[in-house]
């Protein structure tokens, strides 16, 4: 049998709840991949639905120790939470987890998860790359010492499905996550109406901060690419500690204005043609601003170009009746990821309408000349924008009719 057939049969017969017959299985396919710490999870997993608890727990803090070695060490955390939560006397487990990080020395990252008698055999390499593990997580690269002790204490270790909803659009957003292991991709509905995946994360990232942030439900879906596992913080809990270590709440939310931007970027038509990745660095040429109800933005008749795209509210576009000065024609109102001031900057003529914030807007804005090098790159900005504008004069011509 090809290992491909083997790790099929083990995953069948896994998901069908035959974990006597899933375990030899997967022994065996941990015997041809012995560094595949994925597969051999899997083998302590099905030792623990067997019963076998202290084969379990001896495979599990064996994948610790190895994740540890290989600097992935929001996963040596996550499979940390299930020894304890097979036997919550391994004091041991539980000191490696109390102290993680609470050096700063050479090798804080490795002889805080690992005992000290095995740290000590591993190399000065592989000590700073157990370091650099910490920095290149968000969540952690902040952190020292009692700050990452409440850290870790504060999460809860949460499994995942491939294909599983994670949480939906419009449900409360109360937690934050983390991926320890697996893949998780955040889709959201653009303004055309069609589903869009804008952020694909992976092991280390964190997710589910635009709502847990603004205390709103959740305007994204979060759906498990593979089987895996998260660590999640509740608001409580969030808020508890965030009053004793501000930098927490400082990093959170930096990652969640970088996410709300990631999000608008995708929902916007105006970056449709451009690759995902290519978006974010697009976007840092933007300008952000807020403004209050009743605030205007821009103003008929002015000579200016600035292009603007709404990142959060809504604005009321008008513009004056063209047989009586004192009349003014709504020409309607634009919402999230939807753009306006397109006219001046394609055709360099004064303002065509007056767009006033309804409510607090917050506005991300393109020089003409930023835009004009963004074209060049990705001519299909402009194709858009010049679409939309074709589209908007004849909505305008229409509605002036209708008003005269």
């Amino acid at each position: 049998m090809s290992l491909d057939a083997l790790k099929d049969k083990a995953r069948k017969a896994a998901m069908a709840g035959k974990y006597n017959a899933a375990l030899p299985l997967y022994l065996e396919i941990h015997k041809a991949e012995p560094n595949d710490l994925r597969i051999y999870t899997k083998v302590a997993e099905m030792k623990e639905k067997t019963g076998d608890i202290r084969g379990a727990i001896q495979a599990y803090t064996a994948i610790a120790n190895a994740y540890a070695v290989d600097s992935f060490v929001v996963q040596a955390i996550a499979i940390n939470k299930l020894i304890l939560r097979l036997d919550p006397e391994q004091t041991a487990i539980k000191q490696k987890l109390r102290h993680l990080s609470t050096e700063r020395g050479e090798d804080w990252a490795i002889s805080t998860i690992i005992s000290n008698d095995i740290s000590q055999h591993y190399t000065q390499d592989s000590k700073e790359s157990a370091k650099h593990s910490f920095e290149r997580t968000p969540l952690l690269s902040g952190l020292t010492g009692q700050e990452l002790d409440d850290f870790i204490d504060s999460l809860e270790l949460k499994e995942m499905k491939t294909g599983e909803i994670i949480y939906s659009e419009n449900e409360p957003g109360d937690s934050l996550y983390m991926i320890a292991m697996g893949s998780v991709h955040l889709e959201t509905q653009n303004v055309r109406g069609n589903k869009q995946i804008f952020s694909e994360l992976g092991e280390g990232d964190f997710f589910g901060e635009l709502a847990f942030m603004s205390k709103k439900p959740h305007v994204d879906s979060a759906i498990a690419e593979t089987e895996g596992s998260l660590l999640l913080i509740h608001r409580k809990v969030f808020d508890e500690w965030i009053q004793k270590y501000p930098s927490i709440h400082e990093t959170v939310e930096d990652f969640y204005r970088r996410r709300v931007l990631a999000r608008i970027l995708a929902i916007t038509p105006v970056f449709e043609g451009i690759p995902q990745e290519a978006r974010v660095p697009l976007a840092q040429q933007f300008e952000s601003s807020s403004l209050r109800d009743g605030d205007v933005i821009i103003k008929e008749g002015d000579i200016e170009s600035t292009f603007y795209l709404i990142r959060s509210g809504r604005v009321q576009v008008s513009t004056t009746s063209k047989k009586d000065a004192e009349k003014t024609i709504t020409l309607g109102t634009l919402g999230e990821g939807s753009f306006f001031g397109e006219v001046s900057m394609l055709t360099k003529m004064p303002r065509t309408a007056t767009v006033t914030a309804s409510g607090d807007v917050e506005l991300l804005s393109l020089t003409t000349e930023n835009f004009d090098e963004i074209s060049k790159t990705f001519p299909t900005v402009r194709k858009i924008v010049e679409a939309y504008l074709k589209q908007r004069v004849k909505n305008t011509i229409k509605t002036l009719k209708d008003n005269s």
